[in-house]
């Protein structure tokens, strides 16, 4: 599935973006109206229910629209998306939010009123309020940057002063956070991880396919626990897996995950100092696969 994502910053932008796709398919086939008062602060499209080869959901910020094998995925976290059915058209509004940065916020509020566990919850979003006021500005913004949820709350956790008494009075604690880190950085250099929902969208597949093929040792899948598995971006290209993934993973089938992801993360001698990954993106099958030979029993090398 060819997917274009795109990232407007106005409404001009969401409509000339939605234009451009629709283009692909032709003007007979495409039954969009798109309104826009002069001065108005909002976009409304019209789209017929006739269509049986348009696919179109929602999630978040997110806003996708799916025909004949192409995929384009608009990340509207600068608007306010609504939905609602007239007659026989469906209808999409876009409109500025005036307080994007809050967003995220009124999400996960929402998402922590229905917990199961009110006292947890409310325990570590009064313990990160405290983390707030401690820490410089600076340290918030790189936490922030994390690629994961987790990792942003790891990263602040790791630079509270309450941290270092803990590390001091605990030798073993100062292991395992650098063993975070270093999980951190080789996410970094895979450029971040998707979830499962994420890859069936690339791949243009099911997220049963998705489970098939990290049960085949297909693609390289991380635990995250309850949440199920995420997997690293460095995998996917184009709307596909990477040439030569398939062939490097069955020769490290015998390491667990994080063991693959030191080997694709780490610069290895074997490929002049480059990392399989940087290798990969240039094709050079042969040689990560020839490099992975006596990788677990020796070390990378």
């Amino acid at each position: 599935m060819l997917t274009v994502s795109e990232h407007p910053e106005s409404l001009d932008q969401i409509q000339q973006t939605i234009q451009k796709w629709l283009a692909n398919f032709g003007e007979h086939e495409v039954a969009f109206t798109f309104s826009r008062e002069a001065g108005a602060t909002d976009l409304l499209i019209f789209i017929s229910h006739n269509w049986s080869d348009l696919k179109l959901r929602t999630a978040q910020q997110w806003v996708f629209f799916e025909m004949k094998d192409t995929l384009l995925k608009l990340n509207l976290d600068r608007f306010l998306v609504t939905t609602a059915v007239e007659g026989h058209k469906f209808r999409l509004n876009f409109e500025l939010d005036p307080e994007p940065e809050h967003r995220f916020l009124n999400w996960a509020l929402r998402e922590i009123a229905e917990t199961k566990h009110p006292a947890f919850q409310s325990r570590i979003l009064r313990a990160f309020i405290e983390l707030e006021e401690s820490l410089p500005g600076t340290t918030i913004e790189q936490a922030t940057a994390a690629p994961t949820d987790f990792l942003v709350a790891f990263e602040a956790l790791s630079s509270a002063p309450e941290t270092s008494q803990l590390i001091a009075d605990d030798p073993l604690l100062a292991a395992k956070i650098r063993g975070l880190k270093r999980k951190k950085q080789m996410l970094e250099v895979a450029g971040g991880a998707l979830s499962s929902e994420q890859v069936a969208d690339v791949l243009g597949i099911s997220r049963q396919a998705v489970d098939k093929r990290r049960s085949a040792n297909q693609l390289l899948a991380l635990t995250q626990g309850r949440r199920g598995y995420s997997y690293p971006s460095f995998q996917f290209e184009d709307g596909k897996t990477i040439r030569g993934l398939e062939e490097v993973l069955s020769r490290l089938k015998s390491l667990d995950p994080w063991m693959q992801m030191v080997f694709f993360t780490s610069p290895n001698e074997r490929l002049n100092g480059k990392t399989p990954i940087e290798s990969l993106q240039k094709g050079l099958v042969e040689e990560v696969t020839s490099s992975t030979s006596g990788y677990g029993e020796q070390g990378a090398r």
